[in-house]
């Protein structure tokens, strides 16, 4: 069926994870300054739930339960179906390499499948687009609409926090600038642990020591499930800082909250990750660290980024969601040195606080 001119009802089908669903809101930007009175759904599993759940561009989420992001059970793909029938789309996007995910429009009854053919594994689609790898995430998810004839116009990623949460970030980091946020740990998602993502601890103290020096204050992210990696760069650093210069968010904010904090530092560093892909989608400037994954693929489609990548013999290590787990040594990620993430970090903080920056060496 050919794609409609105006279609009265979109869905965008992708159930994880937090930084896949961040790089489609640029796919979802897209989708509604091109087709502004059109309803637009997005379906995702609660794990990345938060990403899109204050985006203003989407009219409502469909609950995808564990499908797509995890072991689930043939009554739970087949719920996921009748929800999605029920709503009668006209067109679904399916950025997504799944066979399963991608019959999940065709069993729907959804007239128009525009989806990404990986393998050929899109073969119930409607409208196929090669996987093309190497190719950044979002630019691959946008190539959905390229293939349907529309052209992107300045597309990014987008988060929105709430201003009551903006409110609360604002009085816990307080007024010293800059405010830059560090997350040590990273590397976890729903049935993937990939501690090689995590730059050194030691390096993050060194660059916490610098923004200490600058009369900064540093904020310090995490999860429960990272907590071991980062609790001894917050204790290293604590013992260097002034009191409240150093702030300790690790396990105390869900996403949205930390999207809230994000959007009032001046600064993010950390490695690939959701809270990096968070940082570029409200608008902060972003320090990328890279090891396992390259850049050329995840690199965040927003402005004031910089991905840092020192490719080994190796590399990349971590392709199409899979780790190779033969490589032990984590050389990438150690081959990014803390004087090229603080020459990145000076530079955007420069451009951020509009002078000059500089500090301890």
């Amino acid at each position: 069926m050919k794609f409609p001119a105006r279609p009265a009802s979109v869905l965008v089908l992708k159930p994880c994870c937090l930084g896949d669903v961040l790089a489609a809101t640029a796919l979802v930007r897209e989708l509604r300054l091109n087709f502004p009175e059109a309803r637009l759904d997005f379906a995702v599993g609660p794990w990345a739930r938060p990403a899109v759940e204050t985006n203003p561009r989407i009219d409502g989420l469909v609950d995808c339960g564990r499908v797509g992001s995890g072991r689930y059970s043939p009554a739970e793909y087949f719920g996921l179906i009748r929800r999605i029938r029920a709503r009668r789309y006209q067109v679904c996007f399916v950025p997504e390499r799944s066979v399963w995910l991608s019959m999940v429009p065709w069993l729907a009854g959804i007239p128009v499948r525009v989806g990404i053919d990986s393998g050929g594994r899109g073969f119930s689609l409607t409208v196929k687009v090669p996987g093309r790898p190497p190719r950044n995430e979002a630019e691959l998810y946008l190539d959905l609409l390229r293939a349907v004839g529309i052209e992107p116009h300045n597309p990014r990623i987008e988060f929105f926090p709430r201003e009551e949460d903006r409110a609360w970030a604002r009085r816990v980091l307080g007024p010293a600038r800059p405010r830059v946020v560090l997350q040590p740990g990273g590397g976890v998602n729903p049935g993937m642990l990939l501690p090689a993502k995590r730059w050194p601890p030691d390096r993050f103290v060194e660059v916490g020591r610098r923004v200490l020096g600058l009369g900064g204050t540093v904020v310090v992210i995490g999860t429960a499930w990272d907590r071991a990696a980062v609790v001894p760069v917050l204790r290293r650093l604590a013992r260097l800082a002034a009191p409240g210069q150093v702030v300790d968010l690790v396990g105390a904010v869900d996403f949205v909250r930390l999207g809230a904090v994000l959007a009032e530092a001046d600064l993010f560093i950390g490695p690939d990750s959701g809270p990096m892909h968070l940082a570029a989608a409200v608008g902060t400037p972003t320090v990328g660290i890279f090891g396992p994954s390259s850049p050329e693929v995840y690199r965040p489609l927003a402005p004031n980024v910089v991905a840092l990548y020192n490719p080994v013999p190796t590399s990349p290590c971590f392709v199409n969601g899979r780790w190779n787990e033969a490589c032990r040594n984590w050389a990438c990620i150690r081959a990014v040195s803390v004087e090229e993430v603080w020459a990145a970090a000076t530079r955007l903080l420069a451009d951020r606080l509009t002078g000059p920056v500089s500090g301890p060496a």
